[in-house]
């Protein structure tokens, strides 16, 4: 197990070099002039000079590279060029507030979305499970942003069930922070919760066929403890992957939650930086997000190895 997990350790490095030049080689190709975003669009020749060499950016492009490089590698993600705030900071109050969000919607996905597929699989080609088909499919169709609208005007303006905008971390209340998170966390988990439901019904529909549920069947185990006992534990296994798959999507799709509702999480200072074209900030969030998903991908495939041993083989 230990060299399973030190190969894909090994795997990822390369993978995360490749990463840094690809995410500083497109910063470096994107409109604008970092240093006219700072001073304005009235500042003199001579000073947007004298901010370029401040920020560093006269500075030969393999230089840029491995002095960012090399700080990352120390901790230090440097500075913000608009603020001239620790960016380290900024994703440490932020990354906490998005990693919230996301495995609440992960938990609602997964606490709707099972008992869907079961319900579905169970009942092929009746009411329940063309209603619950429906729902799946619907819930992948429709956009997150329009459902969030949606939920915001719903339960926020029409009922004040839940506050519209606005956030309260853990700390400070968990249960207000909780109330706050929860329509986010809803309108985020949509998508995985309809691809869970799909998975679920066609992997139980498979494993309903196979030859030991007959056999529990013949043993005179009853229909509830042939379908948790035996069917679902097995369909749960191909869930493992697509888990780690649609995490790593919902931190991506963050950016349009947290601007709605607005959230001061991940997504909000993305979409921060790159308005204000705060190249520093924008290369270490990104570098932030790669390695999240390389780090979710690694838990994802030792936790498969873990429920079929088989996977260490190859």
């Amino acid at each position: 197990m230990a060299s399973y997990i030190l190969r894909r350790f090994m795997t990822a490095l390369p993978v995360l070099l490749l990463i840094t030049i690809i995410v500083f080689a497109v910063m470096q190709v994107l409109p604008g002039d970092p240093a006219r975003m700072v001073l304005g669009q009235e500042a003199t020749p001579q000073a947007l000079e004298a901010m370029r060499e401040r920020l560093g950016l006269n500075r030969p492009l393999h230089e840029q590279y491995l002095s960012w490089l090399f700080g990352v590698l120390q901790g230090d993600l440097g500075r913000s060029m608009v603020d001239n705030a620790p960016v380290a900071r900024a994703i440490a109050l932020a990354l906490p507030v998005t990693l919230q969000i996301t495995l609440m919607a992960l938990a609602i996905a997964l606490a709707i979305g099972i008992p869907l597929g079961v319900i579905a699989a169970t009942r092929r080609g009746g009411l329940a499970d063309a209603a619950a088909t429906f729902t799946g499919l619907s819930s992948i169709s429709i956009p997150g942003f329009w459902v969030a609208i949606l939920l915001i005007y719903a339960f926020a303006l029409k009922v004040s069930w839940f506050p519209s905008s606005g956030f309260v971390r853990w700390h400070e209340d968990w249960l207000a922070s909780l109330h706050h998170s929860f329509l986010p966390a809803l309108a985020l988990s949509l998508r995985p919760l309809g691809i869970f439901m799909r998975l679920v019904r066609s992997s139980m529909l498979e494993v309903l066929k196979s030859d030991y549920v007959r056999t529990a069947r013949a043993k005179g185990l009853g229909e509830r403890a042939v379908i948790l006992g035996h069917g679902l534990r097995t369909s749960l296994i191909p869930l493992v992957t697509v888990l780690g798959v649609e995490f790593a999507a919902l931190l991506g799709n963050v950016v349009v939650i947290d601007t709605i509702f607005g959230i001061p999480g991940f997504g909000r200072l993305i979409y921060g930086s790159v308005l204000r074209l705060d190249l520093t900030m924008m290369q270490s969030l990104v570098l932030v997000f790669a390695v999240s998903v390389i780090i979710i991908n690694l838990i994802t495939d030792i936790s498969y190895s873990l429920l079929d041993p088989r996977v260490r083989e190859n």
